[in-house]
């Protein structure tokens, strides 16, 4: 058997906490050691500030969606399942499920869902003894400032600047939860955030606005112009009056003109509106398009993929994406730290949430009732499973006869089951008896009535009026039947009372 060994003793404290002297020289600890910088172009242009950054969460278009993404991770319910089936792993499980339930854990998954937009997110976690079980426990976990941690060639620990030492201190093993994510290799621990590609449609969506503001105050409302006699514009202090009088035009409502001066407005002949208003959501287009891969769950309406169903369908994607990326590294991390110091030997639990939605129960319970129909049923372990526990199978009532009864009893039921069959079968003799005889009644109708509806067809073709044709239909109705159709209805009606009486026999 395996030796077990003893993982490190876990850093307690809290060792990241946020002061004002941390500087942004890039000095190794070690003289082996090379600080890396991010591969991100647009931050290394800019000084790798990640303010940068910061600054296009301002805009609504990447605020809407991007917190739109978050929120539909964050309210999924989370769940934490064992690792393997031993009671060890199972009790590690129910441990970590405790410990979560304690914390903000929707709080700590938003935080470190923002490594997304930056490329990779900090999370310190702060341990303490447990002095009852004898346990390392998870007090808190807080997620740092990216923009303070820097990471070494030799993918360790992150790095922090200490101002008392002059130079970047590398952190304790097993302290710090990092998250990189968006880089197209696994040499670049500061990754590649959605806010990399969402800078520069920030900034033309800016300045587009910026000269759209400036269209508006010089084309929003007309130019007033004042025309002077002849000789007054030489004399500055007449020409200061008029200027004051213009001014005053744009906010008083009532001026005070110079006399013998002439005010008029020039309108604006020119009509951009249009082309600031196109470039600003075409902006907006593609910022949802980035964050969120489609357009209508911020706009309201179908984007270019033409099907809402589909467009749906990819957010689902990029939120089950989300949700994996951050449940998958605390797995990778803190839940196998936790395991390994506090139940050697387990397999670490999973931490995941329920993105997708459940299935309908009525289709569910459909799907049942035809499988049912084809000789199949649920086992009572599945069907807790499925349809939820407080569930159980309807009790047969109890009868307190003997078997030799029961017996009987079924007999006689088998015996009346035989009689409905057989009562079944002469309904259906006296229908098929009923028919035959209305077919035989049909067949006879020009010997019958025939010769009866075609005089009252050829008296409607030569009544003059409605009056006389009514008057002949009552007087034909008040003649007495041909003797037949008379002998034919009563033997249909003898026919009929006496299938009936039959019935009534069986």
């Amino acid at each position: 058997m395996a030796e077990i060994q003893t993982p490190p003793k876990p850093a307690e404290g809290e060792l990241t906490a946020r002061t004002d002297d941390y500087g942004l020289q890039v000095n190794a600890a070690d003289p082996y050691l090379k600080l890396l910088t991010p591969d991100d172009t647009v931050l290394a242009y800019k000084g790798g500030d990640y303010s940068l950054y910061r600054e296009t969460l301002r805009d609504d278009a990447c605020m809407a969606p991007f917190a739109q993404r978050r929120l539909a991770v964050t309210k999924c319910e989370w769940q934490v399942d064992a690792g393997a089936d031993d009671p060890l792993s199972k009790a590690a499980a129910d441990w970590l499920r405790e410990q979560l339930q304690e914390l903000e854990w929707d709080r700590i998954t938003d935080g470190m869902l923002y490594a997304r937009w930056y490329g990779h997110s900090v999370a310190e976690c702060l341990f303490q003894p447990d002095l009852v079980e004898g346990k390392v426990a998870l007090a808190d976990i807080r997620v740092r400032d990216r923009a303070r941690f820097a990471y070494a060639n030799d993918r360790g620990a992150p790095f922090i600047w200490r101002q008392d030492l002059g130079r970047w201190w590398r952190l304790p093993e097993r302290k710090m939860w990092t998250l990189t994510t968006g880089a197209d290799h696994d040499d670049s621990p500061y990754g590649l955030g959605l806010a990399h590609y969402c800078y520069w449609p920030v900034f033309f969506k800016r300045n587009n606005i910026k000269f759209w503001l400036v269209f508006l105050e010089k084309f929003g409302m007309p130019t007033a112009v004042a025309k002077m006699p002849a000789g007054q514009y030489d004399n500055v202090q007449q020409r200061n009056k008029v200027r004051a009088a213009l001014q005053a035009m744009a906010s008083e409502t009532g001026v005070i003109l110079p006399e013998g001066t002439e005010f008029e407005f020039l309108d604006s002949q020119r009509s951009g509106t249009q082309d600031y208003d196109a470039m600003r959501g075409a902006m907006d287009n593609a910022l949802a398009k980035i964050i969120i891969g489609q357009t209508a769950s911020t706009q309201g309406t179908p984007g270019r993929l033409g099907n809402d169903e589909l467009q749906g369908e990819v957010k689902n994607d990029l939120v089950k994406a989300d949700a994996d990326l951050v449940c998958g590294s605390f797995n990778r991390s803190v839940a196998r730290w936790l395991t390994e110091w506090n139940f050697p030997g387990a397999t670490p639990p999973r931490v995941w949430r329920m993105v997708e939605p459940p299935e309908d129960i009525g289709v569910i319970a459909d799907r049942d009732q035809k499988l049912y129909a084809l000789g199949w049923e649920r086992t009572d372990e599945s069907f807790q499973e499925t349809y939820g526990a407080g569930w159980q199978r309807k009790a047969e009532k109890a009868t307190g006869l003997t078997p030799q009864e029961l017996m009987q009893g079924a007999a006689a039921e088998f015996a009346e089951l035989g009689a409905i069959a057989a009562m079944r079968n002469g309904h259906r003799s006296d229908q098929q008896a009923l028919l035959e005889a209305a077919t035989s009644f049909a067949d006879r109708y020009h010997a019958t009535i025939g010769g009866r509806v075609q005089e009252l067809l050829d008296f409607a073709e030569t009544s003059g009026d409605f009056e006389t044709f009514r008057a002949r239909l009552l007087e034909m109705m008040a003649e007495p039947a041909p003797k037949p159709l008379a002998e034919d209805l009563a033997r249909g009606g003898v026919f009929a009372r006496l299938m009936g009486r039959m019935r009534g026999q069986r």
